[in-house]
């Protein structure tokens, strides 16, 4: 729960637009402090590639909650080769959200109506 705690309050001096997201710039400016450095460096944590880092831990949306920031920090605490693994499973996520839409749409197809023409897959 302390690396819970302290990460919470990292998150939130990096917000600086005190809206309880992270942008981008902003998690790259925390990121440049000494004392977040040190902490993720204990928690062996690697933070030499900000922007991949953030990509972990955002859902898809270009902003990073405060949960998806604690949450993903301490997945990715003390193992090497986590973020490789938590970055397989949001591509994971995102591509069963794509199958869900399609699925969805396929079932919206009036068949009836379609039978013999071509239909265009949804963009």
């Amino acid at each position: 729960e302390s690396y819970a705690s302290k990460l919470l309050d990292f998150f939130d001096a990096a917000d600086t637009s005190k809206d309880g997201f992270l942008t981008l710039n902003e998690f790259q400016a925390i990121l440049e402090e000494d004392a977040v450095k040190t902490w993720m460096s204990i928690m062996e944590v690697d933070v030499h590639d900000a922007e991949h880092l953030f990509n972990i831990l955002d859902n898809g949306d270009g902003l990073v909650t405060p949960d998806e920031f604690v949450q993903g920090i301490l997945r990715l605490k003390g193992q090497a080769r986590s973020q490789d693994v938590l970055r397989i499973m949001h591509c994971c996520e995102r591509l069963m959200q794509d199958m869900a839409r399609l699925r969805t749409w396929a079932n919206s197809l009036d068949d009836s109506s379609y039978r013999g023409k071509p239909v265009s897959a949804p963009a």
